[in-house]
């Protein structure tokens, strides 16, 4: 055997490897790397998708915040509207109270002063009534002033008795 001899075998898997080499670059390396270039692009796709739908749920986030914080106010405008009215209605109401009193307590001044007027013309009438019969009675007995003394002490018992 000689050392320095030169194998074949060697050459033919060396040229085996090469072929071999030439058809998974051919029919398998382009597709995969194809492949593999589309998954990425779908994943940066997605990505770029998911950062645009979470800016867009911030962006209707700040929106449903700021309208929530718009009903609040208004709430808190109708609640002090309302109150102010419902104080101005009782402040209306109280003075036409204090206004309906103050006419009931005149026409009631007014029905007493009246009746008191009507009992007094009613006493003087009585009164000037039984001036004239004491004065008719006087000159009827013409009497002495015993008997004059007994009618005036009549005369006021009579008065004392009559209803007022």
């Amino acid at each position: 055997m000689n050392p320095i001899s030169f194998d074949w075998t060697l050459v033919a898997q060396i040229l085996s490897f090469l072929v071999l080499v030439y058809i998974l670059r051919r029919w398998a390396w382009n597709p995969l790397m194809n492949m593999m270039e589309e998954r990425r692009n779908f994943i940066e796709s997605n990505i770029a998708q998911a950062e645009k739908e979470r800016q867009q749920a911030e962006q209707i986030k700040r929106e449903y915040q700021e309208e929530m914080r718009k009903a609040r106010q208004e709430a808190q405008e109708v609640i002090a509207k309302a109150t102010k009215l419902s104080e101005d209605r009782s402040a209306e109401i109280l003075a036409e109270a204090h206004v309906e009193a103050e006419k009931i307590k005149n026409a009631a001044l007014a029905d007493i002063e009246r009746e008191r007027d009507l009992a007094i013309s009613q006493v003087k009438a009585q009164v000037a009534d039984l001036s004239v019969a004491v004065a008719e009675k006087i000159i009827r007995k013409n009497l002495d002033v015993k008997g004059q003394e007994d009618l005036i002490e009549q005369f006021i018992q009579e008065v004392g008795e009559l209803p007022c």
